[in-house]
């Protein structure tokens, strides 16, 4: 049932390319069918709620008419390449259910990291009675309320990606990667990789939210067994290159030398160019499965140069769509699954030597593989 594939998305989420022969979609605008446009994302937010119950009022009134399931998608965040592939794994996803008549619309709304809109968000889901809604949540505690309003009302919630969060209601579902093991896995390749002592660089995702908190949990597990490596700076990122450059460019220079960096993801090949702009020798970096990282590595990087690209895969935006729909279906879903995440090693790094910039390296499934392989 596994198949290799790649997407590659311009940031902004307006163009799509297919490689190796699969493609994928993208969307980052609050609704679901329509068009990205260019606005702020603090205008995005603003208006998602609105957006969504104009749409979800088209697409309830759909079902109603026997078209398929209505779901929403929350997503605290839209603004980097990793999200924009998952809401376009979704999208594709919803294509392919749509052309079965078992989904009728998906709708999505963003909120810009804020959890008060993505509260709001959900409870406009709500109002207007779609039957599920998959949400990547900005929070571990704060979308708690609105989660249980959404089981009371018979609204399963499908967590994905950000989770878990700590809701206790009836029908809130989590789709979770191992995190601790993810970045356990990165972190202890860097620890090898400088000789078990040294100075390293944590680059963190997102101040509070749930897989961050997580992912340096799993930092802070291997480094427990280095007693000689020191971390001389975290630096949260967004989990975008853009921003670890200009973080980076600022603290380099008050750093003694770095053997070595771990991310979270979306940053790697930043953290690559912050060294070389700061003529600086450059340390073992963990890789984050990005097309340029790849790239770098595979054809740039000094010979011999030592690392593991690690990285979530954003296909759970589709996984997150199956499993609503089995849920709604009445199949035996588990509460609790954890999804694969994905890894390229120096041997298979020359595999990605042409990869678009923007691309994603992921493993990617289809609806048997969940079925199999999550449904345990």
């Amino acid at each position: 049932m596994k198949k290799s594939k790649w997407i590659a998305m311009l940031v902004g989420g307006a163009m799509i390319c297919s490689l190796a022969a699969c493609g994928g979609q993208s969307s980052s605008a609050p609704a679901s069918t329509a068009a990205p446009t260019e606005k702020t994302a603090d205008t995005t937010a603003a208006e998602a709620g609105d957006t969504t119950e104009a749409a979800a009022d088209a697409a309830v009134e759909d079902k109603g008419e026997g078209k398929g399931y209505v779901i929403g998608f929350s997503n605290s965040y839209n603004g980097n390449t990793y999200r924009q592939a998952m809401e376009g794994y979704l999208k594709e996803a919803a294509e392919e259910l749509q052309k079965t008549g078992e989904v009728s619309e998906v709708i999505f709304a963003e909120s810009n990291q804020n959890n008060s809109t993505q509260v709001q968000q959900i409870e406009n889901f709500i109002l207007q009675g779609v039957d599920a809604i998959i949400i990547d949540p900005g929070s571990a505690t704060a979308l708690n309320g609105a989660i249980q309003e959404a089981s009371d009302a018979g609204i399963p919630c499908i967590i994905i990606n950000d989770g878990p969060v700590s809701s206790e209601a009836e029908l809130c579902y989590q789709i979770n990667f191992d995190t601790i093991a993810q970045m356990g896995y990165l972190t202890e390749y860097v620890c090898e990789a400088i000789g078990g002592k040294g100075n390293i660089i944590e680059l963190r995702g997102t101040a509070g939210s749930e897989f961050d908190n997580i992912a340096h949990e799993g930092v802070l597990k291997v480094l427990e067994k280095y007693p000689d490596i020191k971390v001389v700076a975290e630096i949260y990122t967004d989990w975008t290159g853009s921003k670890a450059q200009s973080e980076l460019a600022s603290v380099l220079p008050t750093l003694d030398k770095v053997d070595g960096v771990v991310t979270q993801g979306g940053d790697s090949y930043a953290a690559v160019q912050a060294f070389q702009s700061a003529g600086l020798d450059l340390p073992i970096i963990g890789g984050d499965n990005r097309g340029y990282f790849l790239k770098w590595w595979a054809n740039e990087a000094p010979e011999g140069y030592d690392t593991v690209s690690v990285s979530s895969n954003p296909w759970d935006g589709a996984t997150g769509l199956y499993v609503a729909v089995d849920i709604l279906d009445g199949k035996d879903v588990p509460k609790e699954m954890i999804h694969p995440f994905g890894i390229v090693t120096k041997d298979e790094v020359k595999d990605y030597a042409d990869v678009a910039d923007e691309a994603i390296c992921c493993p990617t499934f289809d609806r048997d593989w969940v079925r199999e392989n999550l449904y345990k």
